[in-house]
């Protein structure tokens, strides 16, 4: 990988500066929901004895699942997976299916104290501030069932990187569940940390009241795509020429499926340097060492070229198949007026046909060839605009 700024035939003409930035919201994790409404009921509440929950979602194979809900008939106690949530893929790749109900345990949140459990019997118990543990380590004496006896919590693929979770009180259970809050994450520990008092995002309301609001509100405001923007290529070129792509015909095989599926432009680079003035920069500003730039962070990337000339950039949507950011297939005219001008309306998102997309943010190790051609990205999955992503500008220089 190329670590700076390289240019092969140079020409005289003036100088300018491209300022790549990556404008994506640094969201925390990736989908989140609340399952409010028990299977087959009308309206939202909790699910008694022989009730169930039931919510999808995607993840990809470096997602994870995490959820809350609480024991009905207790203080502050809630059902949950372990602090690092359910793995959701196997080591090959390969989604998990069945019971994980082995996976969810009781917890305590710590912020009330413990009275017996069971519909009947008061829960007021007053305001504490111990830390998030299992209810087993807390010793209060009181009988909870076992966690078997009245949940069975089930995972099921429906394809296309999308899951369902079954969360089935059972008949016999002891409790009635609240409605269910949940986050798919690579973040280590979304919701709680065992040993740690309740991070005051909402589980406390989860735990002592069922109320998901407002947990649910604050997974939901931090959840959403992220994407790193790979190093960026650019060429100049002139009045029709199509350097790196011709919009509707398959990839040249000049290095643009390794740029579209890696973000390695060093292919493309030396398949164009002979002809054209180009150059690759891979150095986030601030930084020592070539990488992506994740939200943030920017590229500043000067070149010299004839005004008049075109300017034509790829560079690798990072968290997806083989997107890449580009402008039209034939680049845009440079400008010959000083200051400088945001052309982000000129970035779009292609698609380089190489290889099957998936939903954004999913991306796996697959490498089945897609044989089609290189187009604008309109695949039907929800993909963010490119203005959501990428922001450039670009410059004259005065000397």
């Amino acid at each position: 990988m190329l670590k700076k700024a390289e240019m092969a035939n140079a020409i005289p003409g003036m100088s300018y500066t491209l300022t790549v930035e990556n404008v994506s919201t640094p969201y925390l994790f990736f989908e989140s929901g609340v399952a409010a409404i028990p299977s087959g009921a009308s309206e939202a509440g909790p699910a008694l004895p022989g009730h169930s929950f039931q919510f999808s979602f995607h993840a990809g194979p470096s997602h994870k699942l995490s959820f809350a809900t609480m024991y009905g008939f207790s203080n502050d106690g809630f059902y949950a997976p372990d602090t690092t949530g359910i793995s959701l893929y196997d080591g090959s790749g390969m989604p998990l299916t069945g019971d994980v109900t082995s996976q969810i345990m009781l917890w305590d949140a710590g912020t009330q104290g413990n009275q017996m459990p069971g519909m009947d019997n008061p829960h007021d118990g007053g305001a504490t501030e111990d830390p998030v543990q299992l209810m087993s380590a807390v010793g209060d004496g009181y009988d909870y069932g076992m966690v078997d006896t009245n949940l069975k919590v089930t995972l099921a693929y429906d394809g296309d990187h999308m899951f369902t979770v079954t969360v089935d009180n059972l008949a016999g259970s002891t409790t009635a569940i609240s409605p269910v809050v949940w986050v798919v994450h690579t973040a280590t520990k979304p919701l709680f940390a065992t040993g740690m008092k309740d991070y005051g995002d909402g589980l406390q309301k989860v735990a002592e009241m069922g109320d998901a609001t407002d947990l649910g509100h604050y997974l939901w405001k931090n959840s959403g795509y992220v994407s790193p923007i790979a190093p960026v290529l650019w060429v100049i070129n002139k009045k029709k020429e199509m350097p790196i792509f011709t919009e509707g015909t398959s990839d040249r095989g000049m290095g643009l499926e390794k740029l579209a599926e890696t973000g390695d432009p060093s292919d493309l680079y030396a398949s164009l340097m002979d002809d054209y003035n180009t150059g690759v920069y891979a150095v986030p500003d601030g930084e020592m060492d070539g990488g992506p730039i994740f939200p943030g962070q920017k590229y500043t990337i000067s070149f010299n070229a004839v005004p008049g000339h075109y300017l034509s950039i790829a560079s690798m949507l990072g968290n997806s198949n083989d997107e890449f950011f580009a402008f039209d297939d034939g680049g845009i005219k440079l400008p010959l007026d000083n200051g400088v001008m945001d052309i982000t309306d000129q970035v779009m998102l292609w698609d380089a046909g190489t290889e099957p997309n998936e939903y954004p943010g999913t991306k796996t190790d697959n490498e089945d060839v897609e044989g089609g051609n290189v187009r604008m990205l309109n695949d039907g999955y929800p993909w963010p605009d490119a203005s959501k992503v990428i922001k450039v500008t670009i410059q004259r220089n005065i000397h």
